[in-house]
């Protein structure tokens, strides 16, 4: 549990101190008083990233522009952790001796769920498959770099076709055995069968009687993934496919087959994304983090921390008190902002400690 939050030069706060005595911690206050910055802050010391901003955009800078040296410092056990960002560099600190990143956050971690989420996740097919990836690198460390290598690659083989697509305008020429572009599509197969190894056993720990993920594939070929595990099967069925495509992927001058196209939804009594209301799209989307959270706590032994940023402005009393079940809150810290705090339920509140930031 983290009991000591510390800020310096970060968003708008020059120096921060902020003590934690419970579980579930609720953050209230006006607008633009820094509820959100403090959740920031947390994840970027618990993750190594904001989840809204680019790398250097929350260090508070001087009148004349220049960076300053900006720290993030929590105390979570009894242990100090201590992330320091000078310019470009940036420095890891378990109790006061540097560490390396992968030390850093092996034993910390946090899920932020905000109201722009629910657009990304119900609008962007690209949001959709990188909440996927997001989930299954907090539980294989090597995923990550499965991803890069897997980019890396696409890259390359779409630039080769751009080139092959020219070719083919100009001269009428499908060249689909060229030498390069078979070493790009074996290097593409390879590093799909991966991802799609991943994410299909993400999605199938998701199913529930009252909650579905179904996985969609760019292509209907590839449906038959879904019953083929072993890595000869997935690898023989993407030559196929590819090979099949490799026509078009010319014609385009880009791969329309890959797990870089797919897309999922969520079912619970009706397809979510087509007909829920916005308030059913925030408790479906709730509760599909709270699941993540579950499937990730049963891979590396504990619940991350829980950052609920100003989720119940738009939700009726009963998707409040079905966003913040006791049950499910009780599993891990919780860190909640809201302008109003009498919108959340009376028990969570009896339970939690109440931050005014318009004090501060």
């Amino acid at each position: 549990m983290i009991t000591n939050l510390k800020l310096q030069n970060f968003r708008k706060f020059k120096d921060l101190e902020l003590k934690f005595d419970s579980k579930t911690v609720i953050l209230y206050g006006d607008n633009a008083q820094g509820k959100s910055s403090i959740l920031e802050a947390i994840h970027i010391i618990l993750n190594g990233t904001s989840p809204w901003s680019g790398s250097d955009e929350y260090v508070k800078n001087n009148q004349n522009g220049i960076t300053k040296h900006s720290r993030i410092e929590i105390v979570v056990s009894d242990i100090k952790y201590a992330h320091y960002k000078d310019n470009n560099r940036k420095i890891y600190m378990i109790d006061s001796h540097k560490t390396t990143s992968k030390k850093f956050f092996t034993n910390n971690r946090a899920t932020i769920f905000n109201p722009e989420k629910i657009d990304l996740l119900m609008l962007s097919p690209s949001r959709r498959r990188d909440f996927l990836d997001e989930t299954i690198s907090y539980i294989n460390y090597e995923y990550p770099d499965i991803l890069k290598r897997f980019r890396k690659s696409l890259r390359q083989r779409n630039s080769y076709l751009k080139k092959l697509s020219k070719k083919f305008y100009e001269k009428g020429i499908i060249a689909r055995n060229d030498p390069q572009l078979n070493f790009w599509t074996k290097q593409l197969i390879e590093l799909s069968t991966q991802i799609y190894k991943e994410r299909i056993s993400l999605i199938n720990k998701f199913q529930s009687e009252d909650f579905q993920l179904e996985y969609e594939y760019c292509s209907e070929e590839l449906d038959e993934l879904n019953r083929n595990k072993e890595d000869s099967k997935i690898k023989i069925l993407l030559e196929k496919v590819l090979e099949d495509n490799k026509k078009k992927d010319i014609a385009t001058g880009y791969s329309n087959i890959g797990p870089q196209r797919d897309d999922w939804r969520i079912f619970t009594d009706q397809d979510i994304k087509k007909y829920g209301s916005r308030g059913q799209k925030r408790v479906a989307i709730g509760n599909l983090i709270f699941k993540a959270h579950t499937i990730i706590a049963k891979e590396i032994g504990y619940f991350p921390t829980l950052l609920l940023d100003d989720i119940a402005s738009e939700l009726d009393r009963d998707n409040t008190e079905e966003i913040f079940n006791k049950e499910v809150l009780e599993k891990q810290q919780t860190f909640i902002t809201t302008v109003n705090p009498k919108v959340l339920p009376k028990d969570l509140k009896e339970n939690a400690q109440l931050l005014d930031l318009n004090k501060l």
